[in-house]
């Protein structure tokens, strides 16, 4: 059994190679030659590591044997079966925003509305970064493989990068977001991705690149979504780049298909006195994974990263998180809550690392969940590695139902059980959404986390 499954596992293996094959030369940048060196090498580790198995200690609770069966057909740009009113349920309202709209990876100008851009802000294309600043992107692309000083010493083992891996190898692209020095748009940017659903099952390689610029102040949402019976991946990637004294908010809504498959990875590297407040809203797709991968390079980063993941029915929701302190005196404050309801199963592996020389670092974890019903199941992994003396930390974990006592009080003040119940997992997540500055984005979010408590009451 093992040998055929290594097989099937080369079989499809060889199918990636001979797509990139077939149309690396047509995809973003092919004729520079860092990127296509940057692809090839790509492509190169993806079949050298092969689908990341729940054997790596950092996949444990995301299985992916499903996708054994059969190598997604790559999607191609899709012109129909996407309307404005298909998707404006998801727009942020009632905020002006600069908007952009991609459909399996490929951008649709009809169905964007990028608006009156402020000076010294460029929201665009991969494609077109490539052909007109393809410098700006080269220095941010070669971080995309993992943490350059981890690679060069060996101490980091390449498979848990392999589907990034092949992010890279085979994405047609998607936005970039560049702020100049001290820009600060009043209006949020929105970046939705949209995934039409294929006979067969189709893969689609959304990429982002946001870069802040000394002193910039920006808020990002980003929202995937889709729908149909047909199976699909989304192996999305989000670069993000703080640079001295910047601000990135930056939200995602993870909400696919139920027959969906999500891998979202963000990776974020912070500046001196630089802050990045990121949270996932994660409650579509049949399995996902929303991995976030954080390096405070410079001091005084200030890092909060929050997330809210909910389940039904036989979902698998996994959050698997890491932030790295190397440079003194920086901040982070973690808080992942989930609701997991029928067979749903939840995880949380988050892990922050203090390096040698990050004195006077802060840092708070925090993992609580919600079982719903007796078949529902969660996994928590909260992790500290601290190698100085000169620190503050603290992480905890809470897996529980509801407080009986907290019902009996609601109950006897003449509220009945479902409306109990509702209010108590309300003030649950509540908690994180409330922590949110952008008042528009709070608003969204509480109005998504309301449409899946009605459908689960």
């Amino acid at each position: 059994m093992a040998n055929n499954a290594m097989l099937a596992a080369k079989r499809h293996n060889d199918v990636y190679v001979e797509r990139f094959d077939n149309i690396h030369n047509r995809l973003p940048g092919a004729k520079l030659g860092w990127v296509s060196r940057l692809r090839s090498e790509a492509i190169k580790h993806f079949v050298d590591c092969g689908y990341p198995t729940v054997s790596l200690e950092e996949w444990r609770y995301t299985n992916l044997s499903s996708m054994g069966d059969r190598p997604f057909s790559m999607a191609g740009p899709s012109v129909n079966g996407v309307d404005v009113k298909d998707i404006e349920a998801f727009f942020l309202d009632p905020a002006p925003c600069h908007r952009m709209v991609f459909v399996n990876g490929f951008f649709r100008q009809d169905l964007s509305d990028i608006g009156v851009l402020p000076e010294g802000l460029r929201l665009t294309t991969l494609e077109q970064m490539l052909t007109e600043q393809p410098e700006l992107v080269e220095e941010h692309w070669v971080h995309s493989l993992g943490d350059y000083e981890d690679r060069l010493s060996g101490e980091q083992d390449p498979k848990p990068f392999s589907m990034v891996a092949l992010n890279t190898a085979l994405s047609p692209g998607g936005p970039v977001l560049y702020l100049d020095r001290g820009v600060a748009p009043d209006s949020p940017i929105h970046l939705m991705h949209v995934v039409v659903p294929e006979a067969g099952g189709i893969m689609s390689q959304p990429r982002t690149l946001v870069v802040a610029g000394e002193g910039s102040r920006v808020t990002v949402m980003e929202t995937y979504i889709g729908s149909g019976n047909d199976p699909h991946l989304v192996n999305a990637l989000t670069q993000i780049c703080v640079s001295r004294g910047a601000r990135v908010c930056h939200y995602k809504h993870q909400g696919e298909g139920e027959n969906g498959l999500h891998l979202g990875t963000n990776h974020v590297r912070l500046d001196t006195d630089s802050v990045y407040n990121g949270c996932v809203f994660s409650s579509g797709a049949g399995v996902s994974r929303n991995e976030a991968r954080v390096r405070l390079e410079g001091e005084r980063g200030n890092c909060t990263l929050d997330g809210i993941y909910l389940g039904r029915n036989q979902q698998r929701v996994d959050n698997w998180t890491r932030v790295d302190h190397v440079a003194p005196y920086g901040q982070t404050n973690e808080v992942y809550k989930g609701v997991m309801d029928d067979r749903a199963h939840g995880a949380f592996q988050g892990k922050i690392r203090i390096w040698p020389n990050a004195i006077a670092s802060q840092a708070r974890q925090l993992n609580k969940n919600l079982l719903l019903s007796e078949a529902a199941e969660v996994s928590s992994k909260p992790e500290l590695e601290i190698l100085n003396d000169d620190v503050k930390c603290a992480h905890g974990s809470t897996i529980g139902d509801l407080e009986e006592e907290a019902l009996f009080y609601l109950r006897s003040r003449g509220i009945d059980e479902a409306m109990a119940r509702q209010l108590m997992i309300e003030a649950f997540v509540g908690e994180v959404i409330e922590r949110f500055a952008d008042v528009p984005i709070r608003n969204h979010f509480k109005q998504l986390f309301s449409q899946w408590l009605r459908q689960a009451s």
